[in-house]
């Protein structure tokens, strides 16, 4: 049985140019959810709003269930309200300024930057710290490379992020062709090629760490 909540309205109260409109969680609880009196007729026209935890967020934002569109499965699309009022993928990578993730007023949303410079921290004379961001362009963590590799790993051309899968993590910077790790970029490696982390450490990039192998080397073993 379908949670009764995604079907019951919303209501409402404008106060200041601003509209609070009443969301409920899955257990019925109640949460606020602001958006500009300018946008009102738009989101109140697309039907019931719910509150849904997001694990990328780490917090409840403000979605529903479109009524015409479908998602990649032919099914109805779950969007939320940032992405209707950016005209975005509900996918998209969103930025909520104040950190507010139930503050959906235009001036408090922004798509994620994409393709920026990372910034980074000289460690010693001969290491580099590059700040990592996640998806959602906050702070993740550090990778290290050698002082030598600076030119070559932190300009315009690369955004490195920090990657998890299941547990596992990696630096990556997102291109057309899909990943591209940043130990490939540091080694140059041949096709049978792949890395091997001295110290076991995937976010640790400096060539003293790194070591190439032979996919052949591993399987004549």
């Amino acid at each position: 049985m379908k949670p009764i909540y995604k079907n019951i309205g919303n209501s409402y109260e404008i106060k200041d140019n601003v509209v609070y409109i009443t969301i409920l969680k899955k257990d019925g609880t109640e949460l606020i959810t602001k958006i500009d009196e300018s946008d009102l007729v738009l989101i109140n026209d697309m039907g019931t709003w719910f509150a849904e935890w997001n694990k990328d967020y780490n917090n409840y934002i403000a979605q529903n269930i479109s009524k015409n569109k479908k998602n990649s499965k032919n099914k109805p699309l779950k969007q939320s309200i940032a992405s209707v009022l950016l005209k975005v993928s509900p996918k998209a990578p969103i930025k909520y300024l104040n950190g507010d993730t139930l503050d959906n007023r235009r001036n408090n949303l922004d798509l994620a930057k994409k393709n920026n410079r990372n910034e980074y921290e000289e460690k010693d004379e001969n290491t580099i710290s590059i700040i990592l961001k996640d998806k959602f362009d906050k702070k993740a963590g550090y990778a290290s490379i050698s002082k030598e590799d600076l030119e070559l790993v932190v300009n315009d051309t690369f955004s490195w992020v920090l990657h998890n899968t299941h547990g596992n993590i990696s630096v990556v910077t997102n291109t057309p062709e899909g990943r591209l790790p940043l130990w490939k970029v540091i080694m140059n490696p041949q096709e049978n090629e792949f890395i091997e982390f001295k110290n076991h450490n995937p976010l640790d990039n400096r060539r003293t760490n790194l070591i190439l192998k032979k996919q052949e080397d591993e399987i004549n073993k």
